[in-house]
């Protein structure tokens, strides 16, 4: 009888557990959320003055995902200007609390950035910023430096660069660049500073010696405008990493890094010799730019046949190739602007769900007011080199980026010669024998 009853109590609890477990799930259906979490408050206020707080809070709408995509912790998103080593961040699901290892000093201007990227449970990211300003002391300054750090060798802006302006006290103010290499670094006291600019490729906060970097000296009273020219400095010299044959007995030669800008490449500074050691002779060698130009001269060359041709009504080849480039460069543009639209919409929608959508940046990307930097240099022969022969190419007093002089060298053979069509060759024979 006991045992019957024990087992009618079993069945009743396991019920009521049942039960208890369905009540708590989430209502089926409903839209989805596809919105970016929301800061609602944030501690100390945006601008305040004499602050002394424990620590920065900011409050979200939702709970926000510990580990944010392509970052091991929400610590890897958080910069605080000035550094006082590693940002200490503390996760309460839908409040984080942020705080310098080193506690806040008194009488000094802080600066609290999140790069973009901190996410809610289901994805939806932070698309901006957020950054917040306040001092523990005094008035805070309206000084700010802005500029760009470019990545020299590749031409291009350096993405997410880590600026620092270290003052004469080895206090050191940082910002993080924006994707297109744009930085502003605000809040700083006036006076004289060693301005920085590196790619943190290991994301150590740190500058290594395999890092872009470049620096340069201002003395702030009130704005600044800087461009960093980052490059890998070092002492090795260039050196060659590729000889490639190309049609018509010119070979491109690849170094390793960039050459110093501005060179000019004599015939006589390139020496090729045959494995026994006889010289091939050189006609000329051109950098990429003077290639180049060489190469749009003749085409525009082309371009004016085609025009004189199209002017008296005949179609050739090469009118065609002139009209099918051009409706190549036209789908590229519509599809540019599908790209953009979808952009739009997206922002948009995120508005229309009563959540400010991510702004969209229109701005073109900074250009270089440094000439472009290049790695490779074009060498006409006055001969054909052989088919599966092996030379060696030099090139005299080379200067790198870093001024390190070097004459680099480097063995190569050619490539077999391709082979002849069989099919053209008989069709040939078959229309010699008819005739």
């Amino acid at each position: 009888m006991k045992s019957a009853m024990m087992a009618v109590r079993m069945r009743a609890a396991a019920l009521l557990l049942l039960t208890g477990c369905a009540n708590q799930a989430a209502p089926p259906g409903g839209q989805p959320d596809l919105a970016s979490p929301l800061v609602l408050k944030v501690t100390p206020q945006n601008n305040a003055v004499g602050a002394k707080p424990k620590a920065v809070v900011l409050q979200f709408d939702e709970v926000i995902n510990e580990t944010p995509q392509g970052a091991k912790d929400i610590a890897d998103l958080v910069f605080i200007s000035p550094k006082s080593g590693v940002p200490e961040v503390d996760w309460g699901r839908s409040k984080i609390e942020i705080r310098p290892s080193k506690g806040w000093k008194p009488n000094t201007v802080y600066s609290v950035v999140i790069k973009r990227g901190l996410q809610d449970l289901r994805n939806n990211g932070i698309d901006s910023t957020i950054q917040l300003v306040f001092s523990t002391g005094g008035p805070i300054p309206t000084t700010r430096v802005a500029g760009v750090a470019f990545d020299w060798a590749a031409g291009i802006g350096l993405s997410g660069a880590l600026v620092e302006a270290v003052a004469s006290d080895s206090t050191t103010y940082q910002v993080v660049a924006d994707s297109s290499g744009r930085f502003v670094l605000q809040y700083l006291p006036p006076g004289p500073y060693l301005l920085r600019a590196y790619g943190d490729r290991n994301t150590n906060r740190s500058l290594d010696p395999i890092e872009v970097w470049d620096s340069v000296s201002v003395t702030l009273t009130q704005s600044a405008d800087v461009e960093f020219y980052g490059f890998a400095h070092d002492t090795v010299g260039l050196r060659v990493s590729e000889v490639t044959p190309l049609d018509s007995g010119v070979v491109k030669v690849v170094f390793d890094k960039p050459y110093s800008p501005g060179r000019i490449f004599l015939p006589g500074e390139v020496i090729i010799k045959r494995a026994d050691s006889s010289l091939v002779s050189v006609r000329r060698v051109q950098t990429t730019p003077e290639r180049n130009l060489a190469d749009s001269l003749r085409a525009r060359a082309r371009a004016d046949s085609v025009a004189r041709v199209a002017a008296r009504g005949d179609s050739t080849p090469a009118l065609r190739a002139r009209t099918d480039s051009l409706a190549r460069v036209r789908r590229a543009d519509s599809v540019a602007a599908v790209a953009r639209t979808e952009r739009e919409t997206r922002a948009r929608m995120a508005t229309r769900r009563g959540r400010p959508g991510a702004p969209i940046d229109t701005t073109p990307p900074p250009k270089l007011r440094r000439p472009l930097l290049y790695k490779e240099i074009y060498v006409t022969l006055d001969t054909v080199l052989e088919a599966q022969k092996q030379y060696r190419l030099s090139v005299s007093n080379i200067r790198s980026l870093s001024g390190t002089v070097r004459s680099p060298a480097r063995t190569f053979t050619t490539p077999r010669a391709p082979k002849t069509d069989s099919t053209k060759r008989d069709s040939t024979k078959r229309d010699s024998t008819k005739r």
